[in-house]
Order: C-alpha cells, then sequence, then structure tokens
C-alpha cells in the first residue's frame, strides 16, 4: 500500500509547480511565432493588442492538484477566420475550443513538458497543435504537448511548440503571485570597445553588493562578452561594470538613458527588479551594445546566368532585422555582379540569407552545408560575429564564391546542349574529349564521364533541378559552362 501511495502521490508532486490559475501575460509578446524557437520576428502581440484582444486576455486556465484543468474564458474569446469568424475579433467560444469538454493536463519538470488532454484543450491559440495549425475546428486535436519553462520565482510559465514551420510561443503568469525572496538577474557587458587590459579580471558593483570591488567577478562566456547572475531581492538597483575590482571604471555623463534617476552626484546604471531577467550586453561606458560594421556580400553571376533577373533588388534578411523582407537592400556599385552591404552588428550568432526582390526569391538549402544551419525546419546561412568584418564573397546559394573562368574562350567549338537539359545532355567538340565532369552550385561532384571521343552524352533525369557547371576537358584545355537542369 505504501508503494501504491507513493506512485499516486509522484504525478501530483510534478504538478504542484503549476497547480493554481493562470492568464496570458499582460505585455507585449506574450503572443507570439517566429522561424525558430524562441524567436518570434515573424509576428508577436504588441501592447496595443492587450487590450484590442481583451477577450483573450482575461481567460483563465487552471490546474488542480488532481491533474484537472478548467479553461475558462467568460462567454468571449478572440476568434480567427477559421473558426468563422471574419475579420478576427471577439465572440462567443466554438466548441470543441470552448473549455466545455473534461481536460486533464501533466507537467513533466524533468523533461520541461506541459501535455494537455482532452478534445480542444489548448493553451495560447486554439488552433495552435503539434506540427501543425488547424484551418476547421473539427480537425481539433485531443492531446498537445507543449515546451515549458517556469521562471520569476514559479509565476512566470513560457510555452513553446513547433507547429511544422515555426514555433509559437505562449507567456502566462499566475494571477495570484507566489511570494519571492530572489530574482535571478544575469548582468552581461561587452568588453570589445574597452582599450584596456582586462587580464585582472570584469566585475560588477552595486547597491546590492555594497560596491564591494571585486566580490561579484564576471566570467569572460564568450569573446569579450562577460556575465554574471546573482539573486537579487525586488526593488530598485544602483550599478555599474568595473575592470581588476576598482582599478577601472565606467564613467557616465547622466544624461544617458540607463543611468539612476537619484541626484546624489553619482551616475550609475540604474534598474528594478521585478521578475528573473537576462540584462542586455551593453557595451562597457555605455547604455547601447557593442556593435561591429559587418559586410555581407554575395555574388549574383550564376544567379542572372540561369536566368534570374537582379533588377527588383538584391536584400539581406536574418535575425538582426527580424527578417524583414526589403529593409537591408544591398548594392552593386561596380558593376560586377556582386551585391554588398555593411551592417552594424552586436557579438553574438546570427541566421541569414539573400533574397530577391523582398521575399520574392530566397536561397534555398538542402542542409547540412558547411555555411548553414537548420533550425525549426529551417535551412539559413550562420555565423558568429567577434568583431567588425568583411564576410567572404559568395554565390548565390552556395558557400563559396562562383567558380571562376565560367564561359571562357571555347577554342574548341564545344557545345553543351540542350540547355535547360531535362533528360539527356550531350556534349560534343571538334577534338576528343578527355573527360566531362558536373558540380553544382556548392561545387560538389555530381558526375564524372571518362571519354575517348568527340562527343558524349550524359543522362540528368535523375538530378534535382537547378543551376549546374559542367567543364569539359580536351587537349585544348578545359572549357566550363553553366547548365539548368528542369
Amino acid at each position: 500500500m505504501k508503494k501504491l501511495l507513493l506512485l499516486f502521490m509522484f504525478p501530483m508532486a510534478l504538478n504542484a509547480q503549476v497547480v493554481g490559475t493562470w492568464k496570458l501575460a499582460p505585455q507585449a509578446g506574450a503572443l507570439g511565432v517566429g522561424p525558430a524557437l524562441g524567436d518570434i520576428s515573424w509576428w508577436s502581440n504588441s501592447l496595443g493588442d492587450v487590450a484590442t484582444r481583451s477577450c483573450l486576455f482575461d481567460d483563465s486556465i487552471s490546474f488542480d492538484a488532481n491533474g484537472n484543468m478548467t479553461h475558462y474564458m467568460d462567454g468571449q474569446t478572440w476568434l480567427e477566420g477559421w473558426q468563422g469568424m471574419n475579420p478576427e475579433g471577439c465572440g462567443t467560444p466554438v466548441a470543441p475550443h470552448n473549455g466545455s469538454n473534461p481536460a486533464t493536463y501533466a507537467y513533466d519538470a524533468t523533461n520541461n513538458t506541459l501535455s494537455v488532454f482532452g478534445l480542444g484543450a489548448h493553451m495560447g491559440l486554439a488552433k495552435v497543435i503539434n506540427g501543425a495549425e488547424l484551418t476547421n475546428p473539427v480537425n481539433a486535436a485531443d492531446t498537445i504537448v507543449y515546451m515549458a519553462s517556469i521562471s520569476n520565482g514559479g509565476n512566470t510559465m513560457t510555452l513553446d511548440i513547433n507547429f511544422g514551420t515555426g514555433y509559437w510561443r505562449f507567456v502566462y503568469n499566475r494571477t495570484q503571485l507566489i511570494p519571492v525572496a530572489n530574482y535571478n538577474i544575469t548582468f552581461r557587458v561587452d568588453m570589445a570597445q574597452y582599450a584596456g587590459n582586462t587580464a585582472n579580471g570584469v566585475f560588477v558593483n552595486g547597491s546590492f553588493n555594497g560596491w564591494c570591488g571585486s566580490c561579484n567577478p564576471m566570467v569572460n562566456t564568450s569573446g569579450s562578452l562577460w556575465e554574471v547572475t546573482l539573486p537579487l531581492a525586488p526593488g530598485a538597483y544602483e550599478y555599474k561594470f568595473t575592470v581588476d575590482g576598482w582599478n577601472d571604471q565606467e564613467n557616465f555623463t547622466g544624461t544617458e538613458p540607463c543611468i539612476d534617476p537619484i541626484n546624489d552626484g553619482f551616475n550609475n546604471r540604474y534598474y528594478v527588479v521585478a521578475g528573473d531577467a537576462t540584462l542586455p550586453a551593453v557595451c562597457f561606458a555605455s547604455c547601447d551594445v557593442c556593435t561591429n560594421a559587418t559586410t555581407f556580400r554575395v555574388n549574383m553571376n550564376d544567379f542572372v546566368a540561369g536566368g534570374g533577373s537582379t533588377a527588383p533588388g538584391v536584400f539581406l534578411n536574418g535575425t538582426f532585422n527580424g527578417w524583414c523582407g526589403n529593409c537591408t537592400p544591398m548594392a552593386d556599385v561596380d558593376m560586377d555582379g556582386v551585391w554588398e552591404v555593411m551592417v552594424p552588428l552586436p557579438v553574438g550568432n546570427i541566421e541569414y540569407k539573400f533574397t530577391v526582390d523582398g521575399w520574392a526569391t530566397s536561397e534555398q538549402f538542402v542542409g547540412g552545408e558547411p555555411c548553414t544551419i537548420t533550425t525549426g525546419g529551417f535551412t539559413n546561412r550562420a555565423a558568429s560575429i567577434t568583431t567588425a568584418s568583411t564576410m567572404p564573397v559568395v554565390c548565390w546559394e552556395s558557400c563559396v564564391d562562383c567558380p571562376a573562368g565560367v564561359d571562357e574562350l571555347n577554342e574548341n567549338g564545344i557545345v553543351i546542349a540542350p540547355n535547360p537539359a531535362s533528360s539527356v545532355l550531350n556534349v560534343s567538340a571538334k577534338s576528343e574529349i578527355q573527360s566531362i565532369v558536373m558540380y553544382d552550385v556548392n561545387g560538389r561532384l555530381v558526375q564524372s564521364v571518362s571519354n575517348n571521343g568527340a562527343s558524349a552524352s550524359i543522362n540528368v533525369s535523375n538530378m534535382n533541378h537547378g543551376l549546374y557547371l559542367v567543364s569539359v576537358t580536351t587537349n585544348k584545355g578545359v572549357y566550363t559552362q553553366r547548365v539548368i537542369v528542369e
């Protein structure tokens, strides 16, 4: 009997961390969606949406100690087109997403998941389920599993869910807060533009540690970034970053926006602790992040040779500009087919890609290329920004520059046809062809043919559609031509 009792109590003990009533946090970004986990750059609610969508933000979800879940909507919630509301707006909840069906839940603190069970049971937006977004209420799920993290002393719950092409994030707060003695505050500073020596350490000093000098050393986490996490009670604090104890310190004029409002003759940084927080990695002696002039360059010659047009403009899109489409235009000043743009970027990891005409045409990668990273089903270029730099020139959809010597003088009368090709590619020359090789735009060998005659054929029927380079070797040298397989 004791063993059975323990087994019964175990899930209840796990659920205890979420037992209580929760509502969407009345803040910007409580609802958001984007291409990767934690990235809500595609869309997120504004502070004004909290009032506009008040019928959603006042919905409450209660979890009891026995594993039961209650979704209370007070007769109104936010409805979308797939639920018959056009335009979107407040309306009577639509079954089965109206909280009327019995629902249960399970919180797994080990795997950081929150699972809800029952037809129509959901968190955040009703349309979001694992691997998809609903287009009709009749397709409602009876089980949804969210990635869950608890913060702010147990008062904030952040839920993430992959819906196939990206991630939604929902942020909830308890309606009755658990008293918290301390919150975890992570201080960060970027020493990239500091001219002195940091060999003896970087420190944070403030009213929370009596301006003690070297009692709160920071850790050099990567490159020029230093950080430390301290447990602080709720309240307002003054602080600043120092080097080697108090041998050097930040100096401010008092007009900066991050400086304390206290007129005591000292100009210090100022922060009000109200929950767990990771502060921005500000530049030493500045309220802003350090930026590094980073120049991106892409060779569009193969793109144009393959039938594309750069007339609508070439653009840079990435995590640093919210994948905004056409807000970061590039330029080909010397008309050599290489487009460039300089962007000031903070230290850190970025994802990006080149596009044409905003988002009308974008680079596509298969994944696994040395310059790319695949996150949440999306494959983008990746880079780590550590200092001001000029990126190497890369060919469109390639990790390297476009091959040199393409379409050079054809001294041997080599003909490669048809172009585009769909099934067979025929190659002929005035003299003996020694070899034929095909490369994709990433420089990877696709086919290789040895030959001892003046003509040859290559089967391309099973190849992926796209642009390839065909190099033909004769006694006159090597001739390379761009070929499209369609």
